[in-house]
């Protein structure tokens, strides 16, 4: 049997408010289905949700940590020569 959870109860798994959940599930961004004028949700399908995001953001950080470019080495700037010395009248 699967466990379905309504929008209160999704909110609590998601640690977040029950707006944020059904807007979340408006948006597409979560699993879950409007019957009639609630919403159901699978936990099985919150968790692998979850799961996923998870690992997607860890990768985005790890990304973001390490480029893997090598950063250019910075040149020196060129030392400016003196000036060179001006005629002397006699």
């Amino acid at each position: 049997m699967t466990e379905t959870l309504d929008s209160a109860a999704c909110a609590e798994l998601l640690l977040c408010s029950v707006d944020q959940v059904e807007e979340l599930a408006r948006a597409g961004e979560i699993p879950g289905v409007k019957i009639g004028r609630g919403w159901l949700f699978v936990r099985a399908d919150l968790l692998a949700y979850l799961a996923e995001r998870g690992r997607r953001e860890a990768e985005e950080r790890r990304a973001a940590r390490s480029p893997s470019a090598p950063t250019p080495i910075k040149r020196a700037k060129p030392q400016r020569r003196a000036a060179p010395a001006l005629p002397v009248p006699h």
